[in-house]
């Protein structure tokens, strides 16, 4: 059955047990109707919280690796705070994100500023493509127009709105939600959306595990077929095993409405929307669109270069220009978006020629003065003007992966039943090295006749590898070279390296 884009069903584990394709006419009916939306009761939110950790160069070490690099410390973690909304609210979510995303790029069509807005927007990679641009597309049309405007002395603007989805005001999202879809006020239906996600409710992840002692609902086999499958509530020691234990609820709507109504956390937010919805994206720019017609206008009127990836600004302009363009995006984003972008999320860089070469570096906003040793920061690149390169930190973060699948699978293997006790390698090898680098289709049994594929409209999407080739490709016009795959060299010694280690492990 051909369902449209926003019937996505998920599998994370929520209250209620999640839908499947039999549920889509049901669904359909029911989401696609207005009385039904004006009225529905929203289930609460799961709340939980993304720690990312940050390593970054101890700047007043003299104690240098044997790479001569400077000693790594662990910088203060960035938490994310993250809202899951039951499947079928979040069917309800996505079905108003597609007449919202509609309605928005019908308008956004019409402004000069069309293209300067790149996240979340289907963008084709040429008019009347299927496939649509991504972040590496977005940096090199941004690194091109620093290359073009070689003979001028330039200023790079990148700035970060401060806790970005936190601090959206309710009035303005509220109107700009009625102007793009070109009513006075939001609907009915509309507005009890809105309502679901700006008067937040919301129960702890861990608090709900907890209340079923550490017991979570779970998909298993039925005895003696190869087909059925049955749902059954079991203990499971942490929440890191839901996935392996094919966890799919915590419980079912009913248990929740006689048991945890006292969990319910009713936060009291005159701002902010839940960041995780699938609704949350479009209405971010949505919400922007004020500001990014002023600041487009102001940019342009200096012949410069201004583009927004979701709550990343980045504006050229020539070097005069520097100092009224910050004042300018700072007064706006308070005073017309309000919202704020702090000094230490604000980062200048400028690109001249320096001894006859064209250069970029980072300088101090206030004293002006230059770090050649720092270079722009932008959608995951680093560019000095000269080549473009992948940042440290998306290869650190993928050998850290690398390095935690291999613990896990080591251990899966130590406790499994098989008496050989191998790793799995052929999974290792597809999501970390250049044998699953390969994108394609994805093609399934027929149900009518097993051993017969047939071609679906899923694709696998390959792995860090893949990335790092499309990169490659994409920027080797600005590098003249290979640079960015000769950044990934060590990954195949270090793969083997991890390999040799933890089947040693095994065998003692």
């Amino acid at each position: 059955m051909e369902t449209p884009e926003w019937y996505k069903l998920k599998r994370y584990p929520h209250i209620g047990e999640p839908l499947t394709i039999k549920d889509y006419n049901w669904v359909k009916g029911y989401i696609e109707d207005e009385t039904c939306i004006k009225k529905h009761s929203f289930l609460p939110l799961i709340h939980k919280c993304i720690i990312q950790r940050k390593y970054r160069a101890d700047e007043n070490s003299t104690i240098r690796n044997p790479s001569g690099k400077r000693r790594r410390i662990i910088g203060k973690p960035k938490i994310r705070n993250i809202y899951y909304a039951s499947h079928f609210d979040s069917l309800i979510f996505s079905y108003y994100n597609s007449l919202l995303s509609e309605a928005y790029n019908k308008l956004i069509k019409t402004k000069n500023f069309d293209s300067s807005i790149v996240a979340y927007r289907k963008i084709p990679i040429i008019e009347g493509s299927e496939k649509n641009k991504c972040n590496v597309d977005f940096a090199k049309t941004t690194f091109e127009f620093i290359e073009s405007n070689k003979e001028t002395k330039l200023s790079v603007i990148v700035a970060d709105v401060t806790s970005f989805f936190d601090n959206l005001d309710h009035k303005i999202l509220k109107r700009q939600w009625s102007n793009v879809i070109v009513e006075n006020t939001l609907p009915p239906d509309h507005y009890n959306v809105f309502k679901a996600l700006t008067k937040l409710s919301y129960v702890e992840s861990d608090q709900l595990f907890n209340s079923y002692k550490g017991t979570m609902i779970v998909e298993k086999g039925v005895p003696n077929s190869s087909t059925l499958k049955e749902n059954k509530r079991i203990k499971i020691n942490s929440n890191k095993y839901f996935k392996e234990k094919n966890a799919v609820a915590y419980c079912t709507k009913d248990e929740f409405l006689k048991n945890n109504l006292n969990l319910i956390i009713t936060a009291k937010n005159k701002k902010g929307i839940p960041q995780g919805s699938p609704i949350s994206a479009t209405l971010a720019n949505v919400y922007m669109l004020d500001f990014d017609q002023e600041v487009y206008d102001k940019v342009d009127s200096i012949n410069g270069f201004y583009q927004r990836y979701s709550d990343d600004l980045i504006i050229i302009c020539e070097q005069e220009y520097e100092d009224v363009i910050i004042k300018f995006i700072r007064d706006k984003i308070e005073n017309l978006a309000k919202l704020e972008i702090s000094e230490s999320k604000t980062k200048v860089y400028r690109f001249e020629d320096v001894d006859g070469e064209f250069l970029g570096f980072e300088i101090d906003e206030k004293t002006k003065v230059p770090n050649y040793n720092k270079s722009l920061e932008y959608l995951g690149f680093n560019y000095n003007g000269q080549r473009v390169l992948i940042k440290t930190s998306g290869f650190s973060k993928f050998y850290r992966a690398m390095k935690r699948s291999f613990k896990k699978s080591t251990s899966l293997a130590k406790n499994s039943k098989n008496p050989d006790r191998r790793i799995f390698k052929s999974r290792l090898y597809k999501r970390f090295t250049h044998v699953g680098a390969k994108r394609k289709l994805i093609f399934r049994p027929s149900k009518e006749d097993p051993k017969k594929y047939i071609e679906t409209k899923e694709y696998y999407w390959g792995n860090y590898m893949s990335y790092i080739l499309k990169s490659n490709e994409s920027m080797k016009s600005l590098n003249k070279s290979d640079v960015i795959t000769k950044q990934s060299r060590k990954f195949w010694k270090n793969f083997h390296l991890l390999m040799k280690f933890h089947e040693h492990k095994l065998t003692r």
